[in-house]
């Protein structure tokens, strides 16, 4: 804004590019504040679960769809496990899923293509949600820290996304884990 300011009283002639180039600026990062002050008052103050009979898979297709128009991965959904019913909060749920799906897209490198592979299957009477990715993987020194508010690897977002989604799936009753080997990829799995 001082630079701007500047340019108007020295009545530069590209003031007005210069505007349009710090309003875009001021834009992203009020835009960012309100991203982070909104996922931090929501981790803080995590809304009372409204529980309902859901289809797991169905969820899963749902926001599977929504992220398929990336091009930076192919997303993959996988056998459906035949008993996929779980009480939980659909809406909550859907948050959890789309974060690990635009997690896994964000950590594929520009100079490769990009697979998701999302399944899921039942297992001693639970269903298991795997979301495998082929991005640059968590470091053994990350891998502590994933789950912890404000941690990230990530050049942009808040650090709160794998945070409020440990706690959706934990009061769902269910858990959530990883397997990740550095430069090959990371699988996420959630059992309910």
């Amino acid at each position: 804004i001082q630079h701007l300011q500047r340019a108007y009283v020295n009545h530069d002639p590209n003031v007005n590019e210069l505007a349009a180039k710090v309003t875009r600026t001021l834009i992203q990062q009020i835009d960012a504040l309100s991203e982070f002050a909104t996922e931090f008052s929501n981790y803080a103050n995590m809304p009372k679960a409204q529980l309902e009979n859901i289809n797991v898979n169905e969820v899963l297709q749902s926001a599977c769809e929504l992220h398929s128009k990336n091009e930076m991965a192919v997303i993959r959904l996988h056998g459906h496990a035949e008993r996929g019913q779980v009480e939980a909060d659909k809406h909550q749920l859907i948050s959890v899923f789309n974060n690990l799906l635009l997690n896994a897209i964000q950590s594929i490198p520009q100079d490769r293509q990009g697979m998701i592979n999302v399944a899921t299957e039942n297992a001693d009477g639970q269903i298991v949600i795997s979301v495998s990715d082929n991005g640059v993987g968590i470091s053994e020194e990350e891998a502590s820290r994933v789950f912890l508010p404000n941690f990230t690897t990530k050049s942009s977002g808040t650090g709160l996304g794998l945070a409020i989604s440990k706690n959706i799936v934990e009061s769902f009753n269910g858990s959530i884990s990883f397997n990740s080997k550095k430069d090959v990829g990371t699988t996420f799995f959630i059992t309910l």
